[in-house]
């Protein structure tokens, strides 16, 4: 009787919808079983219900959703240990194990052991992603071949099983055939000196545990660091000792799972960095626009610059943001907010007075503090996605990486110098003469190293603090420079062709149908990839063309041809004229017999004409806010 008072029942369980009658049962089945013994439930999913917590001496719901087996099993250890146990029993919540036969296993091995964990057969560990089948199984255990030189035997995915197991680094066990969960439980048996045995339990002919990819992974991170060997060394030995280590698995599956993984942890230092988005500045070149929105606020295909920004950094895994703003910053934090919208955190940082690239950054090192970081000049757009330039630059341990793009005219641009090797070895601000055709593109990645070399930085002869000297300044310290040549679009949205050269790239990565939210006459034509925002109508025998944008409540009425590639903002009128390849924005009504192309007209402008055109004239228009004209 005083051993069963000592005994602690630990049952671990994922609570869906399917299963809570089976766990009621063994909950109370541990309770028949054992009357004595102090049963502790430890569950993760649903809530358990009101008849497990009250059969159990106490349960713990410890999240909503799996979190690996290391959370359970140190729960309950942590708990045995509170309560003094002699003997723990660790078993998982679906009834494969039962407690009759547990109970027999006790008797049989009395107080010889302090830890009973029941041996699941037949277990097979798959994931809904990209990871599957038994070579997973190989890699973990192979972490424990290669450091203990283990003969595995039966082997199952975070059970790692130990025939004539007598010493494992230095503890004993007093088990024929024992084995120890993942890493948490193997660091809690080696802290606290547990004697493990695994009797072998008849179960279920099958049992499957499908784990999401991120858990299998991050089982991997804890092995490495746990049994200092790498996931990689653990493949090659499998891969070059098939005899040995080969349980159903084969190379193939073997190459992917590494490959994946060494992605796995490319995004968690990914996760690490910060992102600086530099929204600043005057916009010289895009006045008479620039009077009242701030550059980088401008719509294209009507969202502005930042928001298609902001959303390329969140999915490439970056949620912390600082955005540097300037006198026209209450517009750009109204346009953004905290970042809740995108599931981020921005964090606003002044620089009133823009002394260059590099000196934003300065500005923002409270904000960066130690963390790799990625800066992204706020107007620029780009096809390509971050998730492979942060990537190289996250494995490759340099100081700082580029984006590059081969451009026809390099004289215009930031020039970088390639040699032979294929190393930076110069940053040029748009030469006479250009040594490349790879210009620099707005987007970095930096280690805190760049703050050094802004220090050694002298102002360039504009009086500003230049980014491109400063990585020259780490090139001339040997410290090596990352860069990747990207392959598709990119625009630098700095004067009105360059953002109608933006609207048509965008447009043209639209869906190639319709997507109708207002109202559409039987007699109007709407053709190709067209969106008509909700309350908007289209009136009479007009004529939509795709790829084109029309925001909300909008009127397009009788005679009017939009598109393709236009895009008109929320709550315009437009009548009669056609309007072609051209950005109108908001609250704008447009009623004239012209042909309006590639045309740039602001927010609340009145465009009209004074008679019938005999024939088409085109015009084409660069206006900012509130302006009324006649054409």
């Amino acid at each position: 009787m005083e051993i069963e008072r000592k005994l602690v029942i630990g049952l671990r369980t994922y609570l869906v919808q399917g299963n809570f009658k089976e766990c009621e049962d063994q909950v109370e089945d541990a309770r028949r079983a054992f009357p004595y013994a102090f049963i502790y439930l430890a569950a993760c999913g649903l809530p358990p219900s009101e008849k497990m917590r009250a059969t159990a001496d106490e349960v713990t719901h410890y999240s909503t959703e799996p979190l690996g087996l290391g959370v359970p099993n140190k729960l309950i250890i942590e708990k045995a240990l509170a309560e003094g146990a002699l003997q723990l029993v660790i078993v998982d919540g679906d009834r494969q194990h039962f407690m009759a036969t547990v109970k027999d296993l006790l008797d049989k091995y009395g107080q010889r052991s302090v830890a009973v964990i029941p041996e699941r057969k037949k277990r097979f560990l798959f994931s809904r992603e990209e990871l599957h089948g038994p070579t997973v199984e190989d890699l973990l255990n192979g972490f424990l071949r290669l450091s203990f030189g283990c003969n595995l035997k039966d082997p199952a995915p975070g059970l790692y099983l130990f025939p004539n197991a007598r010493t494992l680094s230095g503890f004993k066990f007093n088990a024929q055939h024992s084995w120890v969960g993942d890493a948490e439980l193997v660091k809690n048996v080696f802290t606290h000196k547990l004697a493990v045995e695994s009797p072998e339990i008849s179960v279920r002919e099958k049992t499957y545990s499908i784990s999401r990819r991120d858990l299998v992974f991050n089982s991997f991170l804890e092995s490495e660091k746990f049994f200092g060997v790498t996931l990689a060394e653990v493949a090659e030995f499998i891969k070059t000792h098939p005899e040995e280590s080969l349980f159903g698995g084969n190379f193939f599956e073997i190459d992917r799972t590494v490959e994946a993984f060494g992605g796995f942890r490319s995004q968690l230092k990914i996760k690490g960095m910060k992102a600086l988005v530099l929204a600043g500045g005057k916009g010289t070149r895009l006045k008479p626009f620039t009077h009242t929105i701030q550059k980088q606020l401008f719509p294209i295909a009507n969202k502005p610059v930042l928001h298609y920004i902001i959303e390329k950094i969140v999915r490439a895994g970056i949620r912390e943001i600082g955005v540097i703003v300037g006198p026209n910053k209450d517009q750009v934090k109204n346009a953004l907010g905290d970042g809740s919208k995108w599931n981020c955190s921005i964090t606003y940082i002044d620089q009133d007075d823009p002394a260059g690239l590099a000196h934003a950054v300065l500005t923002a090192k409270d904000f960066l503090g130690e963390s790799s970081f990625l800066m992204y000049l706020g107007d620029n757009l780009l096809r390509d996605e971050l998730g492979d330039f942060l990537k190289e630059f996250v494995d490759s341990g340099f100081a700082a990486s580029l984006t590059l793009k081969r451009v026809a005219n390099p004289a215009n641009y930031g020039i970088a110098e390639i040699d032979s090797h294929g190393r930076i070895v110069r940053l040029l601000e748009k030469p006479k003469n250009p040594p490349s055709d790879l210009a620099i593109v707005g987007i970095y990645a930096f280690t805190h190293k760049i703050f050094g070399a802004i220090g050694r930085t002298k102002p360039s002869a504009r009086g500003e603090l230049e980014i491109t000297d400063a990585i020259q300044q780490l090139c001339e310290k040997k410290e090596n420079i990352n860069y990747r040549i990207i392959d598709g679009w990119w625009e630098d949205t700095g004067t009105p062709e360059s953002l109608l050269d933006a609207n048509v790239l965008i447009l043209s990565s639209a869906p190639p149908t319709p997507a109708v939210k207002g109202k559409v006459s039987k007699t109007a034509v709407v053709k190709g990839g067209v969106e008509i925002g909700e309350g908007t109508v289209i009136e009479g025998d007009c004529v939509l063309l795709g790829p084109s944008v029309i925001g909300a409540h909008c009127v397009i009425g009788s005679g009017a041809l939009i598109g393709p590639y236009s895009s008109i903002g929320d709550n315009c009128s437009i009548r009669n004229a056609q309007v072609l390849g051209s950005i109108v924005l908001e609250d704008t009504a447009i009623d004239c017999t012209k042909q309006i192309i590639f045309s740039v007209i602001g927010k609340n402008c009145r465009i009209t004409s004074d008679s019938p055109s005999k024939g088409i004239d085109k015009v084409t228009l660069r206006i900012g806010d509130d302006t009324s004209i006649k054409v």
